[in-house]
This record gives structure tokens, C-alpha cells and sequence, in this order.
């Protein structure tokens, strides 16, 4: 608890530095782990917030970078990422922030996703530990919004 204090910290000092954002003890709420799974169906199409650490990361057509998660008791989920990151590596732990969908259309490129069917599409990131918060741009609202302590319904 006192290092999340810490990195709470280290980024409010960030964002202070570059703009106006407040971010508070609320801020990056999580809404998903790993007992979830057992009703994942019902959560496709929502978003959704949960920790996990990066067991790999692939890249895909176009460079874009997908990691699987792992959530704990065996649960791992592939997450695409809609922004680049060039920080994060092999088992960092970072809260991330997406869409549930389908996998569908699997691209030759994207034999790596075996045979899961599910995948989260990343719009945020938050790593604690090295100080890393990075959104999609043109997502400011949902940005926002999960600073403020709310996970955003769009």
C-alpha cells in the first residue's frame, strides 16, 4: 500500500507538471480480475479496468503491440494496445484500461493469439512502479473520466 501511495505521488507530480489533470487516491479504478472470468460473456462490449502482468508481448501487422496478461490464478487474457509503448517489458505489472471483445478475423500475423476468443482493446495504461500513464489519443473524455475515479461507460 505505501508504494501505490508512492506512485500515486510520482504521478500526480507528473501530471501537474504537464497540465491541470487531479489525480487522487480514487483515480484508475479497476473493475475486472481474475474471478471475472467466469462471466466474461456477459461482459463483452464494456469497459473494463483490471492489474496484470505482461507474460509476452507480440507484434502484429502495423507494429501493434499486444500483450498477454496475466491476472492471476491462471487467467490470461490477450490486450491490443491503440497507442504505442515502448517502455513496458516482459513482467511488468501495469493496470490497463479497454473494451472486451471477440476475437474475430484472425490474421495470419496473429497465429500467436492461439486459440483464445476473447481480447481486451487497450485505450490506457497505467504502470505505478515506473511511473507510466498513457491513453489513446482522441479519447480524452474516457481519460478523464478514469482519473477522476470513474470507469467510462463509452
Amino acid at each position: 500500500m505505501k508504494g501505490l501511495f508512492i506512485s500515486m505521488i510520482l504521478l500526480f507530480s507528473l501530471f501537474s507538471a504537464t497540465s491541470q489533470t487531479k489525480v487522487s487516491a480514487k483515480s484508475f479504478p479497476t473493475n475486472f480480475n481474475n474471478a471475472d472470468f467466469e462471466n466474461i460473456e456477459e461482459r463483452k462490449g464494456e469497459m473494463i479496468a483490471f492489474d496484470g502482468i505482461i507474460k509476452s508481448i507480440q507484434v502484429s501487422r502495423n507494429k501493434t503491440p499486444f500483450y498477454l496478461l496475466d491476472l492471476g490464478k491462471g487467467k490470461i487474457i490477450w490486450t491490443v494496445l491503440v497507442f504505442e509503448n515502448e517502455k513496458n517489458i516482459i513482467g511488468d505489472e501495469i493496470r490497463i484500461i479497454g473494451y472486451l471483445s471477440d476475437i474475430i478475423d484472425k490474421k495470419p500475423a496473429e497465429a500467436f493469439l492461439g486459440d483464445h476468443t476473447e481480447m481486451v482493446m487497450a485505450i490506457g495504461l497505467v504502470d505505478f512502479k515506473k511511473v507510466i500513464f498513457l491513453f489513446a489519443g482522441g479519447a480524452d473524455i474516457q481519460r478523464q473520466e478514469w482519473i477522476d475515479g470513474k470507469i467510462p461507460t463509452q
